[in-house]
């Protein structure tokens, strides 16, 4: 074997690995983006090409977005209440614009099959497994939320993701066959995703659902074919596991009550919905809002929300006395980093969108189509959660990209 077949046979693997791991193990998705990326530099370094490969980073669409997004990290650290703690945060950042940019080096158009194959092979089992939990605890009489290996928000999270990969497929194959497994897909993952009764995600599915049909005029029919799918899925759901409907029932008085009452000075968290975790959250935006209000240009500092957070919530909230996670990525960034680092989020955020529209006005094919369908699904989980500061979600995210990317180049 030539050194050139080997780095080839190296990033395949690596790419196989990174693809079935992302939805199950956090350390294993990791290595192999680390195995990816030290290929790549050990391949451009055989060639001669170190400089050549340096250029080409910066020449990525997202190279500006990242660097303003991680000085403005290193530059709310300097300025943490607690800064070794707002510096020991600093390499979470920095692993995932190397997570971006090892799989924007390294995958290739010629991998993006097996790749995506691999993905919704995982994306399937892990679906399955979530289901046989829900039905294993529906059958004793147990609320069990389908969760796979991962907490069931995330997983919720990583079912939306994954969902649009096999449902662009569906909207982009020509072949009848192809069609037909991808919706035997879309229903196992679809389902797996009812089950983990998490509602930010089904929200992100809703807007996500919502932008393709109005932007993509080619899949309307397609699309209306899957809604009818999924409604009669969902209808399942409904009708089988009372907790679906209640969190469902839930979501409306939720998001009026946070509207009516984030303004107002805090209280007993009984007093707001009937249901435990929206009250929590609407504790926890209401005293992000009271810390940001004292520390609005460069916040707290990253990792910092927890040690400032019993000085503006006195008392336990739920099952903790103390919180370091406010439930919304983009309060959390206004408490954590202030406005320049809200700013610096929300550019990364409009670069990703802006390039994944731009992928996908190149070239409509299954890969652009799941970059642009991911990203606003992705923006709206983050409303109730802080998912991009999590590898299962984040690193997922990129990967579509990565492949929106590769899609739309040349084979040279």
């Amino acid at each position: 074997m030539t050194s050139e077949q080997y780095f080839e046979k190296t990033k395949q693997f690596a790419i196989a690995l990174f693809a079935l791991s992302v939805l199950f193990s956090v350390s294993a998705v990791e290595g192999a983006m680390l195995l990816l990326a030290g290929t790549v530099i050990l391949e451009r370094y055989r060639r001669a090409q170190l400089k050549l490969l340096l250029k080409e980073t910066v020449a990525q669409p997202l190279f500006r977005p990242w660097m303003l997004y991680l000085a403005v990290g290193l530059l709310t650290a300097a300025f943490a209440l607690n800064k070794a703690k707002a510096f020991a945060y600093a390499p979470s950042d920095i692993i995932k614009y190397l997570c971006f940019i090892a799989l924007m080096a390294g995958l290739t158009k010629d991998k993006l099959a097996a790749m995506s194959d691999l993905y919704v092979f995982a994306a399937v089992s892990a679906a399955a497994i979530g289901i046989a939990q829900s039905v294993w605890a529906l059958s004793s009489g147990l609320d069990l939320r389908a969760h796979a290996f991962a907490h069931p928000v995330r997983f919720g999270e990583m079912m939306v993701i994954a969902l649009w990969l096999p449902l662009s497929r569906f909207l982009t194959e020509k072949q009848l066959g192809e069609r037909k497994l991808n919706i035997v897909a879309c229903l196992i993952i679809f389902a797996a995703l009812a089950l983990s009764q998490t509602r930010g995600a089904y929200l992100g599915f809703c807007a996500s659902f919502v932008v393709i049909f109005l932007l993509d005029k080619q899949s309307r029919l397609r699309s209306g074919i899957i809604l009818q799918a999924l409604i009669f899925s969902a209808m399942i759901a409904l009708a089988t596991v009372p907790a679906v409907r209640h969190k469902l029932a839930a979501i409306p008085e939720g998001i009026a009550k946070a509207a009516s009452s984030l303004m107002e000075p805090s209280s007993a968290i009984t007093n707001h919905t009937s249901d435990v975790a929206i009250n929590i959250r609407i504790e926890l935006w209401k005293t992000g809002l009271r810390i940001f209000r004292d520390h609005p240009l460069t916040g707290v500092g990253p990792a910092n929300v927890k040690k400032v957070f019993p000085d503006y919530y006195n008392g336990p909230l739920g099952d903790q006395n103390t919180w370091g996670s406010l439930h919304n990525l983009y309060l959390h960034h206004l408490v954590e980093r202030g406005i320049i680092g809200l700013a610096a989020l929300l550019t990364l955020f409009g670069g990703m969108l802006a390039l994944a529209w731009k992928n996908f006005r190149t070239e409509r094919n299954q890969w652009t189509l799941w970059a642009l369908a991911v990203l606003p699904a992705y923006f709206v989980v983050n409303l109730t959660e802080i998912s991009f500061q999590h590898i299962h979600t984040s690193f997922a995210v990129f990967l579509a990209l990565a492949a929106s990317c590769a899609s739309i180049k040349s084979e040279s």
